[in-house]
């Protein structure tokens, strides 16, 4: 048993130890992303044609999961006078308009939500534990395995079928670095620090690069052609809502009766709202995400996925900070 911690590997010269765990790292991670890259061949595949039935729930839904869709919802019913926005109280709220319009010309979808909403909300709730993000989870599960079917998402079979490759790097730095830690305090060595700092390091590295992204290469693709196709859809839409005192004519519905502007929130996000009548609406998503940040929370309260159209950087650990149409931060799987 003596050569278990006796050996040139347990009494190796810490400096030269940490080199060689280093290159270790270095090329275990290497190897964990070449694994990773060879998932994804669908930019070889033909990109899908855009359907006539075209649903912008599931457009918003690739873009930028349930929080998209739930923002989506919310501005369908916004528009279609279901709802106001009250952006001067303090928080501000969403609540249901006095005189209803008649429902029949809502979607099952918009059903949910309005029901969810009850009289009054704050639009942080919508991305709370119970908010209408959790009701829309059954929308969402659709959404993602029709995605997944056209390989627009990655599914959990690669998912699955990375997890050996992953957990075998995780292992790799695991042993090498409780290794060298239990033979370094055996010898007398406690000067571990650097080796601890490595195995902790050389794992959140391996983690990070082991996160397959969400959206295919196909999928980036198909969101391009989307947004390429509807890019003058934009601007007509919006121009019909910029504020302003000359009497303005309101697109009609298009593309399978769905709304100009509903269609362009799903394709672009809400971002493109800005200097419409319905800016309001992303004033009442932000002040929510800048009284979350005042609270101390990062990426909380009033927290969705950041929109097209809007700036946003991210750092370590998933904090955000978000301008624009952003409702705040989605974060990756592993």
């Amino acid at each position: 048993m003596e050569i278990l911690f006796d050996n040139p590997l347990a009494t190796m010269y810490g400096p030269y130890f940490l080199i060689f765990f280093g290159f270790l790292i270095f090329f275990a991670v290497i190897i964990l992303a070449f694994v990773k890259s060879q998932f994804d061949k669908t930019n070889h595949f033909t990109i899908p044609s855009i359907p006539s039935n075209i649903d912008p729930y599931e457009i918003a839904y690739l873009r930028g999961g349930t929080n998209e869709v739930a923002r989506s919802v919310i501005f369908s019913l916004l528009q279609k006078g279901f709802i106001e926005i009250d952006n001067i109280a303090t928080p501000a709220v969403i609540r249901k308009t006095l005189n209803q319009p008649n429902r029949i010309v809502l979607d099952q979808i918009e059903l949910t939500a309005l029901g969810w909403l009850g009289a009054s909300r704050e639009p942080k709730e919508l991305f709370g534990s119970y908010g209408l993000v959790g009701q829309l989870e059954t929308y969402g599960r659709n959404y993602q395995g029709q995605l997944e079917q056209q390989q627009l998402l990655t599914g959990d079979e690669d998912h699955a079928a990375l997890a050996p490759a992953k957990w075998s790097v995780y292992l790799l730095i695991l042993v090498f670095g409780g290794y060298k830690t239990i033979a370094a305090i055996l010898h007398g060595n406690y000067n571990i620090i650097l080796l601890i700092i490595f195995t902790i390091a050389g794992l959140l590295i391996a983690r990070e690069v082991s996160k397959l992204p969400r959206i295919t290469k196909l999928g980036k693709s198909y969101l391009d052609r989307l947004q390429t196709a509807f890019d003058t859809l934009k601007y007509t839409s919006q121009r019909a809502y910029i504020q302003s005192n000359e009497p303005r004519v309101v697109p009609q519905t298009a593309f399978g009766g769905v709304d100009p502007l509903l269609l362009s929130v799903g394709v672009f996000g809400s971002g493109i709202l800005a200097g419409t009548v319905f800016d309001g609406y992303n004033n009442a998503f932000q002040r929510a995400q800048n009284a979350s940040v005042a609270g101390g929370s990062s990426c909380s309260g009033g927290c969705g996925s950041c929109s097209t159209g809007s700036s946003c950087s991210s750092g370590d650990g998933g904090g955000s900070s978000c301008g624009g149409g952003c409702g705040g931060c989605g974060g990756g799987g592993d």
